[in-house]
């Protein structure tokens, strides 16, 4: 391949998945250079075939993992854990991961000494994020804007950690400005409750929560757009 035209070397790799292509970075420095360009990227992102793959954290580690429902009985298949999320001190060890969020391709992880990285397992990149509380639930999601996506982190008090405080000590860290901000118009501390981690669609967080009120369930969303919960 390194006597092929680069217009039909892009034109293969773009019909590669994302998870095969980690491989070939330090296969050629053109390649990895042609890796790292976002119109390439996104080219990829449309033509590459899809596979489904659900993602498990087991024994610190986060492992991909394909399940199909065509058999009888089910089958699930699990990949090799991911790796390469090493830690930003002068040994670069692998870190132990006790909490992850995935949206859109990306990984917000949580150490275990508490710390929160976001990490783009196919390109390798990883961005540490400062933070004040340790025992703090969070979020990944964007904001639609023309430009492109925005990524912020929600960060909440869960119900288990904090009983009857719900969301009231939410804050929004906006990648553009690399900081904390306090979010002032969440709703009162007594109406929900929020007891586990939810699941990212188009940007967007949704939980099942707890009505404390009430004592019954119902799905709960944070706009990260609007920045604010929304009873669904």
């Amino acid at each position: 391949m390194l006597y092929l035209q680069p217009d039909l070397i892009e034109e293969i790799l773009s019909r590669v998945p994302a998870t095969s292509l980690k491989r070939l970075r330090s296969t050629c420095k053109r390649w990895n250079a042609l890796l790292n360009n976002p119109r390439f990227n996104e080219k990829q992102f449309r033509r590459a075939p899809k596979e489904s793959l659900a993602l498990m954290l087991k024994e610190n580690r986060i492992y991909p993992m394909s399940v199909n429902l065509n058999t009888s009985p089910p089958s699930i298949e699990f990949k090799g854990a991911l790796g390469g999320l090493k830690n930003n001190s002068p040994r670069s060890e692998e870190v132990d991961i006790v909490e992850v969020f995935h949206c859109d391709g990306l990984l917000l992880c949580k150490t275990m000494f508490s710390k929160l990285v976001v990490w783009n397992p196919c390109l390798g990149e990883t961005r540490w994020i400062i933070q004040t509380t340790r025992t703090s639930m969070f979020a990944l999601g964007y904001e639609n804007n023309k430009c492109g996506h925005i990524y912020k982190i929600l960060k909440y008090c869960d119900g288990n950690t904090f009983p009857g405080l719900g969301v009231d000590k939410s804050e929004i860290y906006d990648f553009r400005f690399d900081r904390w901000r306090v979010l002032n118009h969440v709703a009162a501390p007594d109406r929900f409750l929020i007891k586990d981690i939810g699941v990212s669609l188009k940007g967007n967080t949704y939980w099942v929560a707890d009505d404390v009120q009430t004592n019954s369930k119902f799905l709960l969303r944070f706009d990260f757009t609007g920045e604010i919960f929304t009873h669904l």
